[in-house]
């Protein structure tokens, strides 16, 4: 009888853990989904694989495998490649763009202009954000496809603006206007600031975004800042564009108020350490959930480098791209499906709703809510429209090493600010030393 019972007994837990695991038909194939995202971004991102698994990929026989593989997916990728290791990519990967230049070095990658245009497809070019199409596009065609993009905004905080004398409604539009402002929010004891009147790290992002709005429109560096052929040089030190904002900028710097460094810088706005800074709208959530009640702030554009650019903005944030590792149609297609899932009006609303994130979807403002969702939130509405306003030609550029662009202009802004460099010798050492690297990684990749 003991024995019975100890069969039944284990015949009961094997059935729980049964029970408890996901077992998939021999027939389903399984989408292998590499992102980049953590926190309420990446459980909005897993949410949509998880949909996607309970309807669509449920009655096609498709699973998805959402898996988190750190920050940054190219350098992963690059690194098997390197290694010939082709086997183990991902059939769907999420991507800045800085990584399309490695990208279409892949054989197995397929790019999306090859997948978009099919018919049958429930999603076309047409359902896309221009701005966003030509962020993912090299040579007229699109690698990637638009996912979690972003805007360039300025958070300031209303309260301390009516307490210095300034209009809340009427926040600076140019990076002058914006050195004014400075100069009555910040706060002195002695030599000691006590509160800053802006934070920012200017760093390769926010450059792109003071190079490329000015004008009409501005590029980078040459051959369209590496969209129509590889980036070979820096054109900003040719154009007059760069001393353009350094100029402007040594505006910011003089006032004595400005914070070059970032540490904390979502902690220290919520703590009104400086009462304006520059940052991207995904944060524009964790600001709101850090702040509460305790005081008011807003967002506005980019203050311009001068007065009549109209340029605009480039878009930030990151595609996916879709590969091919083991030359299986079906299994692509299949990948293509959800990637297709995923730009949707409807997928794209909720993860704005969750992330901030601007929808890439332009079906989503036809939706039902979605004119009451964006009039209770202005600030997402006003990163939307900086963008619609935006030349398609604003972009980040595809310069190929950017992280060894990111960390020169980081350097040599620092030191601008800080004193230890003129403006003749930030400007000519950002240049240089880009073009040098440039030069030394082409000598090295023919």
């Amino acid at each position: 009888m003991k024995t019975l019972t100890r069969v039944l007994s284990l015949v009961l837990v094997l059935m729980l853990l049964i029970s408890a695991t996901p077992v998939l038909a021999e027939n389903v194939r399984t989408v292998e989904f590499w992102h980049t995202l953590t926190g309420v971004n990446g459980a909005a991102v897993e949410a949509i694989a998880q949909e996607y698994n309970e309807t669509v990929g449920k009655e096609k026989g498709i699973f998805v495998n959402a898996v988190y593989q750190g920050n940054d997916n190219s350098e992963k990728l690059k690194t098997l490649a390197q290694a010939n290791d082709f086997k183990n990519y991902p059939d769907v990967a999420q991507i800045a763009g800085a990584g399309i230049p490695s990208a279409i070095t892949y054989d197995i990658l397929v790019p999306i202009e090859d997948l978009i245009n099919k018919e049958g497809n429930f999603i076309s070019t047409e359902d896309i954000e221009p701005n966003m199409l030509r962020s993912y596009t090299y040579q007229n065609k699109l690698i990637g496809m638009p996912m979690s993009c972003s805007a360039i905004l300025l958070y300031y905080n209303c309260d301390m603006f009516e307490e210095v004398g300034l209009d809340p409604n009427a926040p600076p539009t140019t990076i002058a206007e914006m050195a004014d402002a400075i100069e009555k929010v910040m706060v002195k004891d002695g030599d000691n600031v006590t509160r800053y009147g802006l934070n920012v790290a200017v760093r390769r992002y926010q450059l792109s975004n003071w190079i490329g709005g000015q004008g009409e429109f501005n590029f980078f560096g040459d051959n369209e800042g590496g969209r129509v052929a590889p980036m070979t040089k820096v054109t900003f030190g040719e154009d007059g564009t760069l001393r353009a904002f350094l100029t402007e900028w040594e505006k910011v710097i003089n006032t004595g108020g400005y914070k070059p460094a970032e540490d904390d810088i979502n902690e220290e706005f919520a703590l009104q350490l400086f009462g304006m800074a520059i940052m991207s709208t995904a944060r524009i959530g964790k600001i709101k959930s850090l702040v509460g009640d305790n005081f008011k702030w807003n967002v506005t554009r980019l203050p311009k480098v001068n007065a009549d650019d109209k340029g605009g903005i480039a878009v930030g944030g990151s595609c996916v791209v879709v590969f091919d590792p083991d030359n299986d149609d079906a299994q692509v297609e299949a990948t293509w499906d959800f990637v297709q899932f995923m730009s949707s009006a409807e997928q794209q609303f909720k993860f704005h709703q969750a992330t901030g994130y601007i929808p890439v979807n332009k079906n989503v403002y036809s939706l039902e809510g979605a004119d009451e969702w964006f009039e209770l939130n202005p600030m997402y509405k006003t990163a939307i429209d900086a963008i619609h306003d935006s030349h398609p030609n604003v972009q980040e550029p595809f310069d190929i090493i950017n992280w060894e662009i990111d960390s020169i202009i980081r350097t040599h802004m620092l030191a601008f600010a800080n004193g230890e460099e003129t403006l003749d010798q930030c400007h000519d050492g950002i240049v240089n030393e880009c073009n040098a690297k440039l030069d030394a990684y082409h000598l090295a990749n023919n």
